[in-house]
């Protein structure tokens, strides 16, 4: 009897590619199936993983070989497939972003308890050690009491990436569509940033406004935004995410989040970067100074080896679907602002 959790990969595409190499690292999990609408896909991720493969989804759920599901399809799919594969008794992992809408979202997470699975969300950036430090760091009180919160996602995504990703794996053009992807740079890219703030400070918002269109794109959904928000503490923050900037923000584009606080701040690179008036151990005050951190993880590998471990558990795995909820709403309240030129209240 193979000891290992068996997985069923709904949706094979591009970033399926990511976490089939991290869940074959993991001590504790292993690809049951490999099911996707294009065979060619499925075929080649189940032959390279030595795993039957369908276009079928059906036959996915129907198998006692796969205990729990990943899905990866099109954003507007997530819903549907978690709320079918929950109704089947698979456990599942979905990834960013848990839903389109947070009524998709709420509906995922009722069907998942209703059926007695646990969900959750693929927002594995909370396993980066420079995430991981931060929040230590945050809860030791090395910036104090937190007044501001930056999140930057800027990049220029190629022509190429609309239709087909960055590997152009899977030909497909959910991306362009509003409908289908629920949005564009924000819900695609800055979610991460998102969760990882909200999962570093404990802070969550309480008010979003925001401005944002497509300038530079043909497709359906913003290209640049600007959100503001105001937290649950009363600090302030924002978002600049942009999938059109030329040069994006050079190397580690998605690192480059800074938090605010009355007793120093924190730049989001790998590593850490810390300014803070206190002393605390192994840290001078008063300078700037790279704060060591631990060694480099896959962050897939280890977001599914303790999923796992949840499952057998039967605890709450680590990343909740509440918690890609919150990250949701945010979004789903910087939309909505975008359009009625008001902030949303959460």
């Amino acid at each position: 009897m193979n000891d290992k959790l068996g997985i069923g990969f709904i949706g094979c595409g591009e970033i399926a590619v990511a976490t089939a190499k991290g869940l074959a690292m993991a001590q504790n999990a292993r690809l049951a199936m490999a099911m996707d609408v294009s065979e060619a896909l499925a075929k080649d991720m189940g032959e390279q993983y030595q795993a039957p493969f369908t276009t079928d989804v059906d036959k996915l759920l129907a198998s006692p070989d796969v205990h729990a599901v990943y899905i990866a399809t099109p954003h507007h799919l997530h819903a549907p497939m978690a709320i079918k594969a929950a109704q089947a008794g698979k456990h599942v992992m979905v990834e960013k972003p848990i839903a389109t809408t947070v009524a998709d979202g709420r509906e995922m997470i009722a069907a998942c308890r209703k059926a007695g699975v646990k969900l959750s969300v693929f927002l594995c950036m909370r396993y980066a050690p420079s995430i991981v430090k931060a929040k230590e760091l945050v809860e030791k009180g090395a910036v104090g009491k937190i007044f501001a919160i930056r999140i930057q996602a800027l990049g220029d995504k190629p022509a190429a990436y609309w239709t087909g990703g960055y590997s152009g794996r899977a030909k497909t053009d959910w991306r362009v569509s509003k409908e289908k992807s629920g949005g564009g740079i924000l819900i695609m890219n800055a979610v991460h940033n998102i969760d990882a703030m909200r999962f570093i400070t404990g802070l969550e918002a309480t008010r979003v406004y925001a401005e944002y269109g497509t300038y530079a794109t043909p497709v359906e959904v913003e290209d640049m935004i600007y959100v503001t928000l105001r937290y649950s503490n009363g600090a302030v923050g924002s978002i600049e995410g942009c999938s059109c900037v030329k040069g994006g923000l050079g190397d580690g584009q998605f690192r480059a989040d800074r938090i605010y606080g009355a007793d120093g701040q924190l730049v989001l690179t790998s590593p850490v970067k810390l300014f803070t008036t206190k002393t605390l151990d192994g840290i001078a005050p008063n300078k700037w100074q790279e704060v060591p951190q631990g060694p480099a993880v896959d962050t897939r590998t280890r977001y599914i080896e303790e999923f796992v471990d949840a499952v057998r558990a039967g605890k709450e795995p680590p990343i909740t679907g509440e918690d890609g909820l919150a990250a949701l709403a945010i979004i789903a309240a910087a939309y909505e602002s975008g359009v009625t030129c008001r902030a949303v209240s959460l």
